[in-house]
């Protein structure tokens, strides 16, 4: 009768990817989930956080040495439809997002944001128009919530929204100012949260983080 083992080969893959996981779920997840921000910057209550029921809330974060009133303009011009996100305009695209960033303030994307307004995250001609945020809050020069066009429904109705995506200005002296990117999921299938894992969370740490830097360099070398 033939052995009924694994190959030793086979064993070794499946040992060396349940240390992989292992090291990425315990080690690296955690680090990446909440890069750059401080224990008393995770800890802030936002305006963000009322729109979903309190599941899993990540917080990304970088200081800059300069105003809320000096990085508001950067925040205003975020969206396909405008200078784009300051990321890596190639991984984007990959995701068929046509993005196209700009690397200054520029006047024709100034308009006012409001409530209720499209953030487009990709060109409005793909996914059949599904690739954008609506913006659910938005103070100036301190917060610029997004959530789902779904999602947004739902707020309106008294409901919670599945998931959120805002940015935060919280000034830290009268010249440095923390600008924070807060993800937050509410309640969502198992399904839907295994996808979020093995294949959003990793793309979206790299592009979120060179956004961040980017802003960075941007505002303080002008």
């Amino acid at each position: 009768m033939k052995s009924s083992k694994l190959p030793r080969k086979v064993l070794l893959l499946l040992y060396a990817g349940l240390v992989v996981l292992f090291c990425h779920h315990f080690i690296l997840r955690p680090i990446f989930l909440d890069w750059g921000s401080t224990g008393e910057i995770r800890s802030l209550s936002l305006p963000g956080d009322v729109f979903t029921a309190g599941g899993d809330q990540h917080t990304r974060a970088v200081l800059i040495h300069a105003t809320s009133e000096e990085l508001w303009p950067w925040l205003v011009q975020v969206g396909q439809e405008r200078g784009g996100f300051y990321s890596h305009a190639w991984l984007e695209n990959l995701f068929r997002a046509d993005m196209k960033n700009v690397y200054s303030i520029e006047e024709r994307f100034q308009q006012p944001r409001s409530v209720g307004d499209t953030v487009w995250l990709a060109n409005k001609e793909h996914y059949n128009g599904s690739g954008y945020q609506i913006i659910a809050e938005i103070t100036p020069y301190r917060s610029f919530v997004m959530v789902g066009g779904e999602d947004y429904e739902h707020i309106r109705q008294g409901k919670k929204a599945s998931g959120s995506w805002a940015f935060y200005l919280y000034p830290e002296s009268d010249n440095t100012t923390w600008l924070i990117v807060r993800s937050s999921s509410g309640e969502i299938s198992g399904s839907e949260r295994l996808l979020r894992y093995f294949t959003f969370e990793v793309p979206h740490f790299i592009m979120e983080v060179k956004m961040l830097k980017t802003m960075k360099r941007l505002v303080e070398n002008t």
